[in-house]
């Protein structure tokens, strides 16, 4: 892991997100990028400087944001690798996931909420846009994750060919925290397995990540994202990383597991694509 972005709006939710990927970064000794983006509808990156004088108040906040941020990040997040600080204008979504790509992240980590937070209120829709369309492991947070949260983490699944891709692309991670992994099958009404079965499959699933500290765990509940909570709290477990299929380009209504456990739950959601 070389790369870590984390956007950052001022708001309680980036805080936990800067302070997390802080954490991150140390450990595996990688370069973090904060992007801060001015919303506007206008594509800065594409408007030619002539007629950037055309918009004053937006060359003003940019130079505030430049005076301002730096010396907010040093006093709450000082690191030893000075972080690199992009100040972007326009549609925020669209700005970090150019940035993603741009500078080939490794890992996004995001407040699950942004500056409009009211309580009850769903996932920000910037997360929900990162979450769909990022091609690199997104973590999702409502609080700031301690050094012990990445010792012990939940991995949900249904433990089939395309999870056991996306769980070779979460190997490094685990790796670089000694981490202690618990594989977590939910039974649900609609979607029954015997257990001895789910437990097969997860067993064949391990072969191959011998090296690693693995757990079993079959968890019946009602519905899946009630399950994988329950058994969080009941464990100690701060951290879920869930195999989240390519939903790029799908309506954001589509709503899927992973959002909603970040909805409904106070844990952090690690959200692993295929590896490709």
């Amino acid at each position: 892991m070389k790369t870590i972005l984390v956007p950052f709006d001022f708001s309680e939710y980036s805080l936990a997100a800067l302070l997390t990927a802080k954490k991150i970064a140390a450990k595996a000794e990688a370069q973090l990028i904060c992007v801060s983006v001015i919303p506007s509808e206008i594509d800065w990156d594409l408007l030619p400087e002539k007629a950037r004088l055309a918009h004053p108040e937006l060359l003003e906040e940019l130079e505030e944001a430049h005076l301002r941020i730096p010396e907010y990040l040093k006093m709450v997040a000082p690191t030893k690798i000075q972080p690199l600080l992009l100040v972007k204008i326009g549609v925020p979504t669209e700005q970090i996931l150019r940035e993603i790509v741009k500078h080939k992240v490794d890992l996004v980590v995001l407040g699950a909420y942004g500056k409009g937070f009211a309580a009850g209120k769903f996932i920000g829709s910037t997360l929900q846009k990162v979450l769909r369309n990022a091609p690199c492991p997104v973590l999702a947070v409502k609080k700031a994750l301690d050094g012990n949260a990445f010792r012990k983490i939940a991995f949900a699944s249904v433990f089939d060919a395309a999870a056991k891709n996306a769980f070779s692309a979460f190997v490094p991670f685990i790796k670089l925290f000694t981490a202690s992994i618990h594989l977590v099958y939910v039974n649900t009404p609609e979607h029954f397995v015997n257990s001895s079965d789910a437990e097969r499959l997860m067993k064949s699933f391990s072969k191959g990540n011998e090296e690693l500290t693995l757990h079993i765990h079959v968890v019946n509940d009602k519905n899946s994202v009630d399950g994988i909570h329950s058994f969080c709290v009941d464990k100690g477990i701060a951290l879920v990383a869930l195999y989240s299929e390519d939903k790029k380009g799908k309506p954001s209504y589509q709503v899927g597991t992973t959002e909603t456990l970040i909805f409904k739950s106070d844990r952090a959601v690690l959200s692993i694509k295929s590896a490709g």
